[in-house]
């Protein structure tokens, strides 16, 4: 019998394997304090995302169809980041709807493993914490990141087309994550405003804007940090925020950082994280007696 509660494929994509390290670091120890282990796809390929929106979604569905068909069958196929997961899922959709399109697909790549469900890495999480209410598990040597406010920051990212959530977009998972954490969430203006990432760097101007509104309506209604599940937002927000030359900056944090924090992680033992924010936490960490 294994010793991890759960075992699955992973699929990390492209920013958790660069700009966004410090999350995959503190995911990763997320995991190991949560019995979960994970497997790395070998060889994947980018998931798509951007080049299926730039072109067209076919070009989506054959880098989903590659990385399924690498990935062993008889464990769920798990993704942390929110655009990957959406163009993921919906390639397996695809796939697993249209006989053609599968036959189409295996034809190139051999067997494409469209049985073992693919998952947003913060379901997973949700369902442990779900275990743990219920007395299933338990956590140990936690600590409440209770000590400020919190605005919770999807952006476009969790808004999924409705075949993947028949029943419309999780507007308040994470919410649910942080209080149970502890941590004192905020009801704010813009959780799902885009943060214009894929307009950035052709059209600063218009990221600016759009990155003042989020920022500005978190700070007028009391957050004193943000959190986000999408590495690109976090690296966008925090960007902007400084290139705009904003009065009131308010530092983005990963989930995954959080997580660790009230798993029991010192922040001072991870510096190595916050040098790569460009709006400094540790203001807010020492704050919050997170520190140490």
């Amino acid at each position: 019998m294994s010793d991890y509660l759960m075992e699955a494929t992973y699929f990390p994509g492209c920013t958790m394997k660069t700009g966004a390290d410090e999350s995959n670091k503190a995911m990763k120890l997320v995991l190991e304090k949560l019995k979960i282990k994970l497997y790395e796809i070998e060889d994947w390929n980018c998931c798509g995302s951007s080049s299926g929106h730039a072109v067209n979604h076919e070009i989506g569905t054959a880098a989903g169809a590659r990385n399924l068909s690498k990935a062993p069958k008889g464990r769920p196929i798990v993704i942390p980041c929110p655009n990957c997961y959406r163009n993921m899922a919906s390639a397996y959709y695809h796939l697993s709807t249209e006989p053609a399109t599968l036959g189409k697909y295996e034809e190139q790549y051999g067997r494409i493993n469209v049985t073992d469900p693919v998952l947003n890495i913060y379901d997973v999480y949700q369902q442990v914490f779900n275990l743990a209410k219920m007395k299933s598990i338990e956590f140990e040597n936690t600590k409440p990141i209770s000590g400020f406010k919190i605005a919770v920051y999807y952006g476009c990212g969790a808004m999924y087309p409705k075949f993947l959530r028949p029943v419309g977009p999780p507007r308040d998972n994470v919410e649910r994550l942080v209080r149970e954490m502890g941590g004192e969430v905020i009801t704010w203006p813009y959780p799902h405003k885009c943060c214009s990432a894929f307009l950035s760097a052709i059209y600063p101007e218009i990221a600016e804007e759009l990155i003042t509104q989020i920022i500005g309506g978190a700070y007028e209604t009391g957050a004193e940090a943000l959190v986000t599940t999408c590495a690109m937002c976090q690296m966008n927000l925090e960007m902007r925020e400084v290139s705009a030359r904003m009065n009131n900056k308010l530092p983005i944090f990963h989930l995954n950082q959080l997580m660790a924090l009230y798993l029991g992680e010192k922040a001072s033992d991870h510096q190595d994280w916050w040098k790569y924010h460009l709006v400094d936490p540790v203001p807010v960490l020492k704050k919050a007696n997170l520190w140490n």
